[in-house]
């Protein structure tokens, strides 16, 4: 990634290096997360603004790899509490001081974008709430008033409403049918 300077390749680059979470067994996903999270909270700060752009986009694709991995685990209840609990720990923890906020505040910008990119249909499988956990965490135990309202800002999302009502993206109930206009 450190060497990667044109955009094209960049993003090529960063796709395959998320993507290798979607070819590992279940016993090492959690295991090759850690190993990835610590390393970027620990390497966040020495980051120069030049490169920020490409390890900015790392970590959404991480992200979004991390939820297409668990959707296709069908959101496997102790998978997904594994993960949380991993994340919740490392990148989104609420007061170690070692992980840089502004790592914290990418990934609170990508968080339900992605989970909304990879849940587009608003599966019922989904543990929305659960999958906030760590947000909510944050926002309650943040060490950083920062920190704290960006948190809640991303619990007051928008999409969130939608799927604790059930609603898909074009706004339809799921299982509401269309019965025309009426007489």
């Amino acid at each position: 990634m450190w060497h990667s300077d044109r955009p094209i390749p960049q993003q090529r680059l960063a796709l395959a290096l998320s993507h290798l979470l979607l070819s590992l067994p279940i016993p090492l996903f959690i295991p090759f997360l850690r190993a990835f999270w610590l390393t970027v909270a620990r390497e966040w700060s020495s980051v120069d603004v030049l490169r920020m752009d490409k390890f900015l986009r790392l970590v959404r694709y991480y992200v979004n790899a991390s939820f297409v991995y668990l959707s296709t685990q069908a959101w496997n209840a102790s998978l997904v509490s594994e993960y949380l609990g991993l994340v919740g720990d490392i990148p989104l923890s609420p007061t170690d001081r070692k992980v840089p906020d502004g790592l914290k505040y990418h990934i609170l910008d990508v968080w339900v974008e992605e989970l909304n990119n990879v849940d587009r249909d608003r599966s019922a499988n989904c543990p929305v709430d659960d999958i906030m956990g760590p947000v909510s965490r944050l926002e309650k135990e943040g060490v950083t008033k920062l920190v704290r309202e960006r948190a809640r800002e991303t619990l007051c999302d928008e999409r969130l409403v939608d799927w604790r009502s059930g609603k898909t993206r074009n706004g339809s109930v799921e299982g509401e049918e269309w019965e025309g206009l009426g007489d």
